[in-house]
């Protein structure tokens, strides 16, 4: 599954907020990322910020890719000096930082949002009809 809808570059820097919707496949981190690329640009957030925004959303929906294997949706907006990432997705299980293993060559994610994040954390969902089960990882970032 791909984002939803038909959206343009246009149509995902015409203001200060963007949502897209993605299928758990192992390409969509990358392609997030060559999508926010873009907006980024647009909004003038640039150098080292850029790169951690693009560090901290690619490491969120690999997270979603790898652990809960659902659908999600990922949406940014900015206000003046912040920058607002959410992932939700369709699994209720809270995410767990690891610990370091030096043997490993993953599982360092969560520890690289919080190195590199003003502020994150997560809600988990009820699961009514009207509020699905599920959560939502927010990091916010200066920008």
């Amino acid at each position: 599954m791909t984002s939803t809808g038909t959206a343009t570059v246009q149509d995902d820097v015409a203001g200060d907020h963007v949502c897209w919707c993605y299928g758990p496949a192992p390409d969509v981190p990358a392609g997030v990322r060559r999508r926010l690329g873009p907006v980024l640009e647009a909004w003038r957030v640039e150098g080292e910020t850029a790169d951690d925004v693009l560090l901290v959303v690619t490491e969120l929906v690999a997270n979603v890719v790898d652990h809960a294997g659902t659908p999600f949706e990922i949406a940014l907006y900015r206000e003046p000096g912040t920058l607002h990432v959410t992932v939700r997705d369709g699994c209720p299980e809270p995410p767990e930082p690891r610990g370091m293993d030096p043997n490993s060559s993953r599982g360092r994610g969560l520890l690289v949002v919080q190195a590199v994040c003003r502020d994150w954390g997560y809600e988990v969902h009820g699961g009514s009809d009207a509020d699905p089960p599920g959560k939502t990882i927010r990091a916010e970032l200066a920008a």
